[in-house]
């Protein structure tokens, strides 16, 4: 048998009251697919706006992390410079100390008499070979000529300065 219409074609029993689908008109159909349409759009327009809020969590998540991350390096860096530091510090008050203590060996007068005969082959002075000299007298005296020029440069500056103010 051949079916023309499936429509209106029964299966089954027919002592059941058969489903009956009413004639739509165009109309009717036309805005329910219209409509149909719409809640697609609107539904599809939600799942967009979701996975643009899901990528949007996830792009904030990752620069959150990565600023948390170059925090944590940059602090990790002062950590290591200020160990360092303190290391250095550490070996310099110790070479300090050293320095001290070698000081006061060499502050003894009676280590550096005994360098001096020993090493130096120095003899101990004698008071009546002593050279006496008056520091305070003027050994080096200054020519007129150097004066003179000093005198005339402060005399041309003095007259252009006046020139110009």
């Amino acid at each position: 048998m051949i079916v023309v219409n499936e429509e209106s074609f029964i299966q089954g029993n027919t002592v059941l009251q058969p489903e009956y689908r009413p004639y739509r008109d165009n109309q009717s159909h036309e805005e329910e697919n219209k409509k149909e349409k719409l809640r697609k759009k609107r539904k599809a327009k939600k799942r967009l706006n979701n996975k643009v809020k899901v990528i949007r969590n996830i792009v904030l998540t990752f620069v959150v992390g990565l600023v948390l991350i170059g925090r944590y390096c940059a602090i990790y860096n002062m950590q290591m410079e200020l160990n360092s530091t303190k290391h250095n510090i550490n070996e310099i008050n110790r070479e300090n100390e050293n320095l001290k203590v070698e000081l006061v060996k060499y502050n003894n007068l009676q280590y550096i008499e005994d360098i001096a005969i020993n090493k130096l082959q120095m003899l101990p002075p004698d008071k009546g070979a002593a050279v006496y000299t008056n520091l305070g007298k003027e050994n080096i005296k200054i020519t007129e000529k150097k004066a003179q020029d000093k005198v005339e440069k402060e005399n041309i500056w003095n007259k252009l300065t006046k020139l110009l103010f």
